[in-house]
């Protein structure tokens, strides 16, 4: 009898609550619209202070957005927002709608949580088509659950409950057009984002800009961070799937490229390739401006009267080392694609031909993500600083910490040495001596060139110092292959002009640029020498002579270039490049072509035919990946 009247009385008190709900369901549905506003604020700061976690304050990490960025709160906010704002409309249940949102980023954030920490490279969408392997490989691993995984389900479930308890608000069938309006306006809102914040590269890069000084955005998983996890997940689908050039057509190029099928190269025309790309190394004395006092070309020059060079116009000045660089392995011109997965490339080509295909640059394993982009470029071994050229670092000689020439070309003789010799070697070496800042305290050993102002004098022939020795180094290195009896054929080219002074102003003092930026001095400022020499085994065995003077060209040209040396036909995409490259032999990425020596932006009709149709191409080229099939499998 108690327990009857003691139910009854609780039946009676919640009466008029549940009265006073069912009179004001407005009131009730607006506070469970700003509970669930606020559990996807929480979500968004939470998934972005966890991207963070690799920083040793990852609060003052996310702090760096409110000041220096807050873009990319928005475009880490929007994800959440509307895929929340659609799983309510869906499940009408506040706490439910909080469990699955959360749940589903939080995954998000779990497996690039654990690829970075395995891997040290960001969740991307390209992962998402290797997930078999990846779920593979974790039995090799020894995964640790992280405490903010933990306090991560603690938060959810809190939160649900809260939602279960103080956001009980329902669309009613009576107005189930609100469920409609809301998909709508979503919808709207996810293609309004797509297009003109999701898809901009420029807002993104410079949007890491803003915040490089509290994250090292050379670095895959500082990138990421910087980008907030869920904005930069979202710009590696654009990567993935970029939009196409206007008239493409996947069947168009498939049958154009199919005029050239892939030619593997001759068994007895295999030749040794060894390619070196040098760090802002460029011949100042290319245009007869400069007077110097002592030649820090001599080497050099004396090198290019015994081999085929010419020039190349590269796409920056003073940095952006990696786009010469993967140019040249690609043959693609900048923008470059993510190289998120395996990608078409010469060195695929090398590979599927029984060359070896390795390399070594002295920098971080990190840089531009070269580790990992190198082995989807085709490269069975890159070697870095970290593990392997520290060693030839001493505590007299290095260059900024790293290897000097002299003890990199080393190093690469003693691959080449101790190389496996039934099959051909390719090796492709990026310098760091040359890089920039060059010193301006530290007076010049030896003076090249005079009548500079002060700091000019003391950076200019600081920076020809390192020029006359990498020449020198050069030199070393060609001699040891000359009368070595394998064939063997060497590249040596510049990435980009270095650094001299603000605003490149020292050119100005050289006399090398005017006082306006011209066509002209767009040519000089970009242009960087190239060099192909073989040593007599290798022109025997090739039966040309690899001397005279080459075309001036874009680095995406450069590998065709090293093949009509050889002789070699070529993989179809380079088959095509030569079609356009005597029509357009320059590829901007300011979409400069070449009229003589200068640089404009004016294309005949025949060039800019070309030009389209290079894209396509290139386009359709992207989206295919490599094989590890050898030309005899095929």
């Amino acid at each position: 009898m108690d327990m009857k009247w003691l139910k009854r009385k609780q039946k009676e008190a919640s009466a008029p609550e549940k009265k006073r709900r069912a009179s004001d369901p407005g009131r009730e549905m607006l506070k469970t619209v700003g509970f669930l506003l606020l559990s996807s604020i929480l979500l968004t700061l939470w998934c972005l202070l966890v991207g963070t976690r690799s920083y040793d304050n990852g609060f003052a990490m996310v702090g760096a957005y409110f000041v220096n960025n807050p873009i990319t709160l928005l475009l880490n906010f929007l994800p959440v927002f509307v895929f929340m704002a659609v799983a309510f409309v869906l499940i009408n249940r506040a706490w439910i709608t909080w469990l699955v949102t959360s749940i589903f980023f939080l995954l998000i954030v779990f497996i690039n949580y654990f690829k970075i920490d395995l891997r040290g490279e960001p969740f991307v969408y390209d992962d998402l088509a290797i997930a078999g392997d990846g779920l593979g490989i974790l039995g090799e691993y020894s995964l640790h659950i992280p405490g903010w995984l933990i306090l991560s389900v603690l938060i959810i479930a809190g939160v649900a409950v809260l939602l279960k308890f103080f956001a009980r608000g329902k669309i009613t069938r009576r107005f189930w057009w609100t469920r409609a309006a809301t998909v709508v306006l979503c919808i709207g809102i996810g293609a309004f984002s797509w297009s003109h914040w999701y898809t901009d590269d420029i807002l993104y890069y410079n949007s890491l800009v803003h915040v490089q000084h509290s994250f090292n955005i050379w670095r895959d998983d500082g990138r990421s961070a910087a980008g907030g996890l869920l904005w930069s997940f979202l710009n590696s689908l654009h990567e993935a799937y970029p939009a196409p050039p206007e008239g493409y057509s996947a069947e168009a190029a498939a049958q154009t490229l199919a005029q050239y099928p892939d030619a593997p190269i001759p068994e007895d025309k295999k030749v040794n390739l060894i390619v070196t790309m040098m760090e802002s190394y460029s011949d100042l004395s290319a245009f007869g401006a400069v007077d110097f006092e002592i030649d820090p070309y001599a080497d050099f020059h004396a090198l290019q009267a015994e081999s085929y060079h010419g020039v190349l116009v590269d796409d920056s000045i003073g940095g952006g080392t990696i786009n010469a660089e993967r140019s040249f392995l690609t043959g693609f011109a900048y923008r470059h694609p993510g190289y998120n997965s395996n990608t078409n490339s010469f060195v695929w080509y090398l590979r599927q031909n029984g060359y070896r295909t390795e390399g070594a640059h002295p920098g971080h394993d990190w840089f531009y993500s070269r580790q990992s982009i190198n082995r989807r470029l085709g490269f069975e071994e890159y070697f870095f600083h970290e593990g392997h050229l520290e060693n030839y670092v001493t505590d007299s000689a290095s260059y900024q910490g790293f290897t000097t020439d002299a003890q990199l070309f080393g190093e690469r003789r003693e691959a080449y040495e101790n190389r496996d010799p039934s099959a051909p070697f390719f090796s492709f070496t990026v310098t760091y001596q040359g890089h920039s800042p060059y010193t301006r305290e530290q007076l010049p050993r030896v003076r090249y060139v005079g009548g500079l102002s002060e700091e000019a004098d003391i950076i200019v022939n600081n920076y020809l110092t390192s020029v006359a020795d990498s020449g020198k180094q050069v030199a070393a290195f060609v001699d040891s292959f000359r009368d070595d009896p394998e064939p063997v054929v060497l590249v040596f080219f510049g990435d980009h002009k270095p650094t001299l002074g603000d605003g490149q102003k020292y050119y100005g003092e050289l006399g090398i640029t005017g006082t306006s930026a011209g066509s002209v001095d767009r040519f000089r400022l970009y242009s960087t020498p190239y060099l192909i020499w073989a040593n007599d085994a290798a022109k025997k065995v090739l039966g040309r002579d690899f001397t005279g003077e080459g075309p001036t060209i874009s680095p995406c040209y450069l590998m065709s270039e090293v093949f009509d040396c050889c002789g070699w036909t070529g993989p179809s995409w380079m088959q095509f490049q030569r079609t356009v490259r005597n029509t357009l032999p320059v590829l901007h990425f300011r979409n400069y072509g070449l009229h003589g020596d200068t640089l404009t932006m004016a294309k005949t009709a025949q060039e800019q035919a070309a030009f389209d149709e290079f894209a396509r191409i290139e386009y359709y080229v992207r989206q295919t990946r490599p094989t590890l099939q050898t030309s005899e499998e095929e």
